[in-house]
């Protein structure tokens, strides 16, 4: 009975925070560095050349991804490999 009377705790996700916070830092560390750069009259570079770790790292893993999906099913589906055969 009593402990239906107990205030509820709020619950916080920090996690969230912390990868929003972390999203939010580096939109206006880029928007700032951009800002610069159109000062000094420095041409951005387009490519794979202007990408952040975090970018680069993404499409690092998406690639490892493609080439493991074309191993599993275009070279171990044929039946090269394949268990019980």
């Amino acid at each position: 009975m009593a402990n239906r009377y107990k205030k509820k705790r709020e619950v916080r996700n920090k996690s969230k925070d912390w990868l929003t916070d972390y999203y939010q830092t580096g939109r206006q560390w880029d928007k700032e560095n951009r800002e610069r750069r159109e000062k000094e009259g420095q041409k951005e570079e387009k490519g794979l050349r202007n990408l952040n770790s975090f970018e680069l790292g993404c499409i690092i893993i998406i690639a490892l991804a493609l080439i493991g999906m074309f191993i599993k099913y275009f070279i171990l589906g044929h039946g090269f490999w394949t268990p019980g055969m």
